[in-house]
């Protein structure tokens, strides 16, 4: 009886031990949801290790969640892999292009803008197509992390080209940065004789929305022609550590005090 006891125990400690499942893609997102950035992390990459589920979904939130943490090395290599696998996804190519420019990769940043275009202009799904700006850039700047926003068929006299607003503010910002045109700036420009008739001009303007209503807007720079990216980026970053001065109005503190 002992030696038949002994066997069945020595069986079932050589048994081997159920893998734990690997979570749901719901499990993992409300991990996320729940604040537990890491675990939700984790969480995506067990989804991914066990094969079993589509990888898309880990893949995007996960390198979402990394790019949003500033951990761009690791968000790369999650993007291409997901591009790859889902070569007309606009939200892939939107993350990798602003994951290509914090890492400082600006020739793949370019490629991967022209595959977003590609992607927009081929979308069937509805949402997509009719997008009219896509999220380029995470600023990290000395008290705020901002967004760059671009319109994607920027046209006519009165438009935003470029919109900076902050990353984790919820509900409509109350504090802008734009890089805009109007029509009342342009005419004073081309009645003034300091620009041909029929030029656009752009200026880069601080938005701050006052309590009492209305707003408060200081102006940094104008453009004579639509501005480059990069040459903006440069601006609003000396915006939000303060080495900028505006040419007109006051510097909205907002953008240099962490409080």
């Amino acid at each position: 009886m002992r030696a038949i006891t002994a066997l069945a125990l020595l069986l079932a400690l050589v048994q081997p031990v159920a893998a734990e499942p690997p979570p749901s893609i719901d499990q993992a997102l409300a991990i996320l949801k729940a604040g537990k950035r890491a675990e939700a992390i984790a969480a995506f990459d067990a989804i991914l290790a066990n094969k079993s589920q589509d990888p898309s979904q880990a893949l995007f939130y996960a390198a979402r969640t990394e790019l949003e943490d500033g951990n761009t090395q690791a968000a790369l290599p999650r993007l291409r892999q997901l591009v790859k696998l889902r070569p007309s996804a606009f939200p892939a190519w939107e993350l990798l292009i602003q994951a290509d420019q914090a890492a400082g990769d600006l020739a793949d940043r370019d490629r991967a803008i022209n595959a977003l275009y590609d992607a927009w202009r081929s979308a069937i799904d509805p949402q997509i197509r009719s997008r009219v700006s896509f999220a380029r850039d995470r600023i990290r700047g000395k008290a705020r992390v901002v967004l760059a926003i671009e319109a994607l068929e920027p046209a006519g006299e009165t438009i935003t080209r470029y919109a900076f607003q902050p990353a984790d503010q919820a509900g409509p910002p109350q504090h802008l940065i734009l890089v805009r045109s109007d029509e009342e700036t342009n005419n004073r420009w081309r009645s003034s004789g300091l620009v041909p008739e029929g030029t656009v001009v752009y200026h880069l303007d601080t938005i701050q929305a006052l309590p009492t209503g209305g707003s408060a807007v200081a102006t940094y720079e104008f453009y004579i022609r639509p501005p480059e990216y990069d040459k903006v980026r440069a601006k609003v970053v000396a915006i939000l550590s303060g080495e900028a001065k505006p040419l007109s109005g006051s510097a909205d503190p907002y953008w240099t005090d962490s409080n």
